[in-house]
């Protein structure tokens, strides 16, 4: 089985778990990580705590309809990838791991639950020709980069959880709208520069 090395690697090292809080009417993340990976969930903490509530009208409008139809809590798991290759994935109701199984059976409610991939989401680039537009420095971009690109994938995934009957081509074009508005923020507040192809 592709990354059954990988997996039992993990399991050795352990796993770590973080809750997260955020805006109003947004639900708890409970993010579940490998040991080495600290600085992505810090990064996901970031990104779900403070950036997104920041962000302006327009792009958090795009979500709006999402928060209403999540459970309260959604469990995260990091993973640095998918043997898939996929970024991330929703998990349906009765493939949850144990630790989403237990929480929800000690909470006596439902508990969501999706992977984020978060090695492949930072070396995935949605749009490369706008990046190269800025005229940023490389360390700067790909910081601001990775955080919008998380949150995409994330609110993607969410999104699957909340509406299943939506079809994988909306929720995409949802996900790449809001990657594009949260670059054009990040970029003209920390760069003072213009997003995109002019």
């Amino acid at each position: 089985m592709p990354g059954l090395l990988a997996r039992w690697r993990q399991w050795l090292r352990g796993r770590k778990q973080k809750l997260i809080r955020a805006g109003e009417n947004m639900p708890l993340l409970l993010i579940s990580y490998p040991r080495d990976g600290e600085a992505a969930a810090a990064e996901l903490e970031t990104a779900y705590a403070h950036t997104l509530p920041a962000m302006g009208g327009q792009a958090r409008r795009l979500y709006d309809s999402l928060w209403p139809a999540l459970p309260a809590i959604v469990v995260v798991q990091l993973r640095p990838s998918n043997p898939c290759g996929c970024l991330g994935h929703h998990h349906p109701p009765g493939s949850e791991s144990r630790l989403a199984r237990r929480l929800a059976s000690e909470l006596g409610h439902a508990v969501a639950e999706i992977d984020l991939a978060y090695e492949s989401i930072r070396s995935w680039c949605p749009e490369p020709l706008s990046s190269l537009a800025v005229g940023a420095g490389a360390a700067e971009m790909e910081a601001l980069r990775f955080r919008a690109a998380l949150l995409a994938v994330l609110l993607h995934e969410m999104e699957h959880l909340a509406f299943p009957d939506r079809s994988e081509p909306e929720i995409r074009s949802r996900s790449r709208e809001f990657y594009r508005q949260a670059m054009a923020e990040m970029v003209a507040q920390e760069l003072g520069r213009d997003y995109g192809i002019a």
